[in-house]
């Protein structure tokens, strides 16, 4: 695996949002009248179905109505506000020579390629402004503690992994004392400006911390670009608008904490699948603020092969399933404003989603196999309620994110299974298991990772053959094997690309950039906004 670098710049490139377009706009308050449109349509008794199957429906389409209504919300709240003129003003004291507070940048390892490490480790170090660089090692790698020592940076290991990595960085919270604190993945490069971009937004003393997006570098494959592009649209679309409610949530990267308000805490939250979100709750209810900077700085790497994605969308889904269930959102004084409430609600909603899915996919062979379907309508009726609804929920993602890639569906659909699974963990109450990024291993080409999705694809291959071979109604019947016929090419390339490991489409990752030299700290100030 070689490590991310840095692409050359461009206009633009460190950005991570884009102003909220008026066609934006003008597209949600489209796709709010067709949403309406198509759930009146379901809701007719006159196209009423058996009831069960209808009520099925009514909950899917509920649940994907009222989530995208809250993505809507938050699109429309996008802050596009400058940085307060405090943070400038520090930023530019900074730049001058002032004196900057102490600061600790945690490294995270926990069984990465050493070589990836060394370059995340160097980058660090380059930051400008004074800080201590550290390896929070819980792979007890004896190689990576010589690479660290050999770099001049501090190497921590603790006995036991326990809380995984929670536990991890508040054990390197035990052993330091500056007052902010920076957490690193060890497959995230900084930009040499990381520091002097974020440290300056802590001129409020009530905020607890600032988080910049995830970018990955490494579009190899189908995996790899689709969960890279899921990032990006969530990071341009959704964030922006988080920001503005002071709901922004940290991700586990990326981000800086003011020490005193994890002592407020107890430190980095351990006892859930995700430790990043719930400490921002925590701390929200605490009354803390947080920012959202859009500015990508730094570039980390995304899941190359199926189930190290899979095992990632299954932690992050059981976090999401455990604010629901566990967060006591909507319980009286909990310190939460109800924007704040609203949007972490639509963090679970977010993977609620893939059930509604697996409800839809299974519509067209029920059909074509039992000749059961939840709306009696002929084709045409259909088509003309649901098709521009979901013509309108793309036309905003396309335009405000400047168009989105297939993979991001693909890769979405094919991890529905696996966030249902989350779903029943977190009802029984099972831990799901960390694991580094990319470790897959001998497990990187996998049949059983996906055999949901092999179910899935045989029942509508099936059907696809009862259907044309018994043909009772052709209109109805050649819509449900059009749609079963697209469930079995999504689901196909998803098991396609996990047989095989990812190595369908691989591309050489991009060039490392000649080493640039060191920006004087004396550089010419920022202008002051008016």
């Amino acid at each position: 695996m070689t490590a991310p670098s840095a692409p050359a710049t461009r206009p633009g490139a460190r950005l991570a949002w884009r102003p909220l377009q008026r066609s934006t706009r003008v597209a949600i308050i489209g796709a709010l009248a067709a949403t309406l449109f198509y759930q009146l349509f379901l809701i007719n008794p006159a196209y009423r179905g058996p009831a069960w199957l209808w009520i099925a429906m009514l909950a899917a389409e509920g649940l994907t109505a009222l989530h995208l209504i809250g993505t809507w919300w938050t699109i429309l709240a996008h802050d596009d506000r400058a940085e307060a003129v405090d943070a400038t003003v520090w930023r530019n004291r900074l730049r001058a020579g002032a004196a900057a507070p102490a600061i600790d940048v945690f490294i995270t390892a926990y069984g990465e390629e050493p070589a990836l490490v060394r370059r995340t480790l160097v980058a660090a170090r380059e930051m400008d402004l004074p800080h201590r660089t550290i390896l929070l090692d819980d792979g007890d790698s004896d190689e990576l503690q010589a690479i660290a020592e050999t770099k001049g940076i501090d190497y921590f290991r603790r006995p036991g992994g326990l809380h995984a990595k929670a536990g991890n960085v508040n054990a390197g919270l035990a052993r330091t004392d500056g007052e902010y604190i920076v957490v690193l993945d060890a497959d995230h490069v900084p930009d040499r400006t990381f520091l002097i971009s974020i440290l300056p937004h802590f001129q409020d003393p009530d905020v607890a911390f600032v988080q910049s997006p995830q970018s990955y570098v490494n579009d190899v494959n189908l995996v790899a670009t689709g969960s890279g592009e899921a990032q990006r649209i969530f990071y341009e679309l959704v964030c922006p608008g988080k920001n503005h409610f002071n709901a922004a949530f940290c991700v586990g990267t990326n981000v800086m904490f003011r020490r005193a308000a994890l002592d407020e805490i107890g430190g980095i939250w351990t006892d859930s699948n995700s430790e990043d979100i719930w400490t921002s709750l925590e701390l929200h209810k605490r009354g803390w603020k947080s920012i959202y900077v859009p500015q990508v700085l730094a570039r980390g790497l995304a899941p190359e092969d199926v189930p190290s994605y899979l095992k990632q969308q299954l932690r992050w889904a059981s976090g999401g399933f455990e604010v629901i269930l566990r967060g006591r959102l909507f319980r009286r004084r909990t310190g939460l404003t109800i924007d704040q409430r609203l949007q972490y609600l639509f963090c679970g909603t977010h993977y609620l989603l893939s059930l509604a899915m697996l409800t839809f996919m299974l519509f067209p062979a029920l059909y074509l196999l039992a000749g059961l379907s939840p709306i009696r309508a002929d084709g045409f009726a259909w088509a003309t309620h649901y098709l521009p609804f979901q013509a309108a929920v793309l036309l905003v993602t396309w335009l405000q994110s400047g168009g989105f890639r297939l993979s991001a569906i693909v890769a979405s659909i094919g991890a529905a299974p696996v966030h249902l699974r989350a779903l029943g963990a977190v009802l029984v109450g099972r831990r799901a298991k960390w694991k580094a990024t990319n470790a897959g291993g001998d497990s990187a080409r996998s049949l059983w990772a996906v055999m949901p999705l092999v179910a899935l694809l045989i029942l509508n291959v099936t059907a696809i053959v009862a259907g044309i071979l018994v043909m009772d109604d052709p209109a109805p019947t050649w819509l449900s094997v059009g749609w079963a016929s697209l469930i079995v090419l999504i689901v196909g390339r998803m098991i396609l690309e996990s047989v095989t490991g990812g190595q369908i489409r691989r591309r050489r990752p991009p060039a490392t950039p000649a080493p640039q030299a060191p920006r004087a700290l004396t550089a010419a100030p920022v202008p002051v906004p008016a």
